[in-house]
């Protein structure tokens, strides 16, 4: 018999405190993601955090969501974008996952979506009959230095025992590309010699005015109290000894050995003219949240290069439209590859057009992990 125990952010504390819980063989939720859940400004006592799955009273399956409001027709409305979703293999055939998905989708009155997903999740999200599109978003990942010891290994999984080999190999190659953007940002930074920027812990009055400026369109008005929460309270906490900790754990993100998220308030001749959020994960940036005039799009680029030419970065990966054409036309990258994300809604929002409707690559809970 399947049982389906419900997790409400008013039983966040208990839970923190149950032993028993955390002593499982697999852990449903990390303790840091369940503790943002209980601070985050959108929800209530009563939202659901967590659905945890039981057959004959053994764990075997659970789903997460991360409560959001978003503007449909230019009403604000509550949402449940679903952040985990797995059971265990052994469970197949036994319907416990569709179990896990009807029920999330009637304790938020069906009013869910999904920013990010698998294939063979997507097979089963169309088979619900619960979803209609909301955006398919084409991007771009541009490479700056080489990454092999992250691209071979999620091409060909069999691969990992090679890391030490691709580690070597980067090395070698990183050396000589390392010379060529050292030149090319002494470049981006003399063409950036009328631009402060600030880097911010959390939002001022004037970056608020501004983002409320460039945000009309978009899928989820972020407020200052969202950016306060995101910064303070990482789903992914940056984990040096990460071979030390008990990640295996959990089949999502938990800890990795670098990960911060920059809040960067950028100026020009004194006059606020940009701003952007940027994610950093190991080698990896990401453009989660950026608010611009388009005439600034060359400026608002550099910044985000240079900051990755320092930083060591090896990835950027991007969706802003504006941002990834000067990507696309920029010569600092080796090569640059096109990436697409997928985000679905709930048909219970009664609305399929969402053509003049922007996602940012942060909204749902891509920014998180």
């Amino acid at each position: 018999m399947i049982e389906v125990k419900k997790i409400y952010k008013r039983n966040i504390k208990s839970l923190l405190d149950d032993a028993g819980f955390w002593n499982h063989p697999f852990l449903a939720i990390s303790k840091h993601r369940l503790l943002a859940h209980s601070k985050n400004p959108n929800s209530s006592d009563d939202d659901i955090v967590l659905l945890l799955a039981y057959i004959d009273n053994e764990l075997l399956g659970y789903m997460g969501v991360f409560i959001d409001k978003i503007i449909i027709d230019g009403i604000e409305k509550k949402i449940g974008w679903l952040s985990t979703w797995w059971v265990h293999p052994k469970t197949k055939g036994t319907g416990i996952g569709r179990k896990i998905l009807d029920t999330m989708y009637a304790e938020n009155e069906g009013q869910i979506g999904i920013s990010q997903f698998t294939p063979s999740a997507k097979r089963v999200y169309d088979k619900s009959g619960y979803f209609t599109t909301l955006k398919n978003n084409t991007g771009v990942k541009a490479v700056l230095r080489s990454n092999l010891t992250f691209v071979i290994p999620v091409l060909i999984p069999k691969s990992k025992a090679l890391n030490l080999l691709f580690q070597i190999t980067d090395s070698f190659f990183n050396f000589f590309i390392n010379f060529k953007l050292a030149v090319q940002r002494r470049f981006i930074k003399k063409g950036l010699k009328n631009i402060k920027i600030e880097y911010l812990n959390s939002i001022d009055s004037e970056t608020e005015t501004f983002i409320n400026t460039f945000n009309k369109k978009d899928i989820s008005h972020k407020t200052t109290a969202f950016f306060e929460w995101l910064k303070a309270y990482n789903w992914v906490q940056e984990a040096p000894l990460i071979e030390l900790t008990d990640k295996n754990k959990y089949e999502f993100s938990m800890y990795d050995k670098e990960f911060n998220i920059s809040y960067i308030k950028i100026k020009e001749k004194g006059t606020l003219i940009g701003f952007i959020v940027l994610q950093k994960r190991n080698y990896v940036v990401k453009v989660l949240f950026s608010y611009f005039e388009n005439r600034h799009t060359k400026v608002i680029s550099d910044v985000i290069k240079l900051q990755s030419i320092t930083q060591n970065t090896r990835e950027i990966i991007c969706y802003e439209e504006a941002i990834c054409a000067n990507f696309k036309k920029s010569s600092i990258f080796l090569y640059k590859t096109k990436k697409t994300k997928q985000s679905i809604i709930s048909k219970v929002f009664n609305k399929s057009d969402f053509d003049n409707t922007r996602m940012n690559f942060g909204d749902g809970d891509c920014c998180f992990a």
